[in-house]
């Protein structure tokens, strides 16, 4: 009988970045005004062959694209600066806080801003085996506020990008699940 405490259910921990800087929608540091979402798609080559017309012989792996939302209750310049990952940050010449946020010259690579996500079901507990490690996102979607009687929320939407020291010749330069990073050459 399958232990029924393993069965995923409700929020999950989404940890984003590493270090000093990391941001944490764990039910502590940053709450979720709905439940985040991840979805990660193939890009697909359709392979034709003339003996089969036009019906799809085969389908070879061309790419990956991938896609995390995740809806924060509170706005807050630093979870404003994760959404739009493509603004540069107004400091304080004082104190080096970030006080606001300012368009980024034109020109700017998302990929260079781009961080680790990993999603973990709380549920789960200190086990890994389900978490979702995407190696390298930035947020791309458009920063839309409404100003009604209704909650603020912030909706933050990360796209993937392939990972440093990638190796387009092997696989794993994109995501992994579970506990293992298999880039990670343990002695």
């Amino acid at each position: 009988m399958p232990e029924v405490s393993k069965i995923p259910f409700g929020l999950a921990d989404i940890t984003i970045g590493e270090g000093a800087d990391i941001i944490k929608f764990d039910g502590k540091e940053n709450l979720q005004a709905e439940g985040g979402e991840v979805s990660i798609s193939p890009i697909l080559e359709e392979m034709k062959i003339a003996d089969f017309g036009d019906s799809t012989y085969d389908e070879y792996v061309n790419g990956y694209e991938g896609e995390v939302k995740i809806i924060a209750a509170k706005p807050t310049i630093k979870l404003m600066q994760l959404a739009m990952s493509y603004a540069d940050a107004i400091t304080d010449t004082t104190t080096s806080e970030v006080v606001g946020l300012m368009d980024s010259k034109i020109g700017t690579s998302m990929r260079d801003r781009a961080k680790k996500i990993t999603i973990h079901p709380r549920v789960m507990g200190t086990d890994k085996s389900l978490d979702i490690n995407l190696y390298k996102m930035a947020a791309v979607g458009e920063l839309t506020r409404a100003y009604e009687n209704a909650q603020g929320n912030l909706e933050i939407t990360l796209k993937l990008y392939p990972r440093d020291g990638f190796d387009a010749n092997k696989p794993g330069n994109f995501f992994y699940i579970g506990p293992k990073d298999p880039n990670v050459v343990t002695p």
